[in-house]
């Protein structure tokens, strides 16, 4: 007897797909498939398969043959599930639950030559698959070679050729599968601002992280939190073997971008994005390329009392070395240090109009007050002994130079990152 399955798809993780939808659905004939039989059916699962990566062996077909059942065994391995070849209600629960029966859901009345919008990719993926679209990628941009794959659409399936996708077109694509069409539905989660989310961190933004994992099933957690923890570092990781990217539990780089193009979140790395007052979370190599050695004059700001005094930049290949402008400069910092001290803290460095998360040392070293600087000397400060002169300010109240560190900033004596400083920096930048 013959029986529906409706497969209500509420995932918007659609593999291989750069869908945005947030529901889908598709009717499916039987409850069960296995080899041997003959359907239109077998079509949309051979597309799902091939949507999740096990199914490449070309032309789609009505046929559940051998090659269908060794797909669908690889996919109810790959997720866990019963390895009998055999489409079930379990594996078609597992497809929904990865939305890979549709390309996603069109949430406007119309789209046509011209416009540029999200749904546009869901469009394209849909043409392509029926094959009117030719196009080499997948855009947000409905230009000409949309328009041509539309009118092709409609003259295929007998509907007005006007190269609108709307109303019977619409209709058409969800009659086949394509997509489904909610007006108005809400496509991104939310927005991140940071250009990287690691464990250890705390940010409201991690709540929108777990969401994002949680729609893909890959978060299985009830409450949402804002720490980034081994959970969400675990869920991260498995997100990246779903997609082929680097496995490192990172939000950041290529899993930004991957979220992006599933229309899960959007990304903007803006000053204006950093928590009031903080700093930005900046990278070394890009504050080394604000600073001129010997020029560059930076104001800093102790986190806790909020004091402020001024140094200059005078040396630092790994970080910025730098030395009080004043000696006035020098009596404040040590005010904040309690006397010179290697202790590190949280600071933020105002330069060329932005601020940034830093930490900070006041101990002097390697450096004479009353010697010419760049000579080679002995008795430098902080038993340095022997060496070149770092002490380029002088009548500061000080002999050398102290260090400041950003966000991946290295030790010069050994070329490795120092924890207590990396600690500060992201205490700075409000992500602890």
């Amino acid at each position: 007897m013959r029986r529906t399955v409706a497969a209500v798809l509420t995932s918007i993780c659609l593999i291989g797909t750069t869908s945005t939808a947030l529901a889908v659905s598709q009717n499916l004939n039987f409850s069960n498939y296995k080899v041997g039989m003959e359907h239109e059916d077998i079509k949309v699962i051979q597309k799902a398969l091939m949507r999740d990566g096990v199914f490449d062996h070309g032309e789609i077909t009505t046929y559940f043959g051998s090659i269908t059942e060794k797909s669908v065994i690889e996919f109810q391995k790959k997720y866990g599930l019963t390895a009998d070849g055999i489409i079930g209600k379990s594996t078609i629960d597992k497809m929904k639950s990865l939305g890979l029966f549709t390309y996603g859901n069109l949430s406007m009345k119309a789209y046509k030559k011209g416009m540029t919008h999200l749904d546009v990719k869901i469009i394209q993926e849909a043409l392509r698959d029926i094959g009117t679209y030719k196009g080499d990628e997948i855009t947000t941009y409905f230009g000409t070679i949309t328009e041509s794959a539309v009118e092709d659409f409609q003259k295929k399936y007998g509907l007005a050729v006007d190269g609108i996708v709307g109303g019977k077109t619409i209709e058409k694509m969800q009659d086949l599968g394509l997509v489904t069409h909610n007006i108005g539905v809400i496509k991104l989660i939310g927005k991140l601002t940071l250009p990287k989310y690691e464990k250890g961190i705390s940010h409201p933004e991690v709540k929108i992280i777990q969401k994002v994992l949680k729609q893909c099933g890959e978060f299985k957690e009830d409450d949402f939190t804002t720490y980034f923890g081994p959970v969400t570092e675990n869920a991260v990781k498995n997100f990246q073997k779903k997609y082929g990217l680097a496995v490192d539990g990172v939000v950041g780089g290529k899993t930004l971008e991957k979220m992006k193009t599933l229309g899960l979140i959007s990304h903007t790395v803006s000053r204006g994005a950093v928590k009031r007052g903080y700093g930005e979370y900046l990278d070394w190599k890009n504050v080394k390329k604000m600073l001129k050695r010997n020029k560059t004059v930076l104001t800093v700001k102790e986190l806790k009392t909020g004091l402020q005094f001024k140094v200059k930049v005078t040396a630092g290949s790994n970080h910025a070395d730098v030395e009080p402008l004043t000696e006035n400069d020098t009596k404040i910092m040590k005010k904040i240090w309690g006397g010179f001290s290697w202790t590190r803290k949280p600071v933020l460095v105002y330069v060329n109009g932005r601020t940034i998360a830093a930490s900070m040392t006041a101990m002097p070293h390697a450096g004479v007050e009353g010697k010419a600087a760049g000579k080679y000397v002995s008795g430098r400060s902080g038993g340095y002994g022997y060496g070149y002169n770092f002490d380029f300010v002088k009548g500061n109240g000080i002999s050398g130079h102290v260090d400041i560190h950003f966000k991946n900033s290295r030790r010069h004596k050994d070329n490795k990152e120092d924890s207590k400083h990396q600690n500060c920096v992201k205490i700075a930048a409000g992500l602890k």
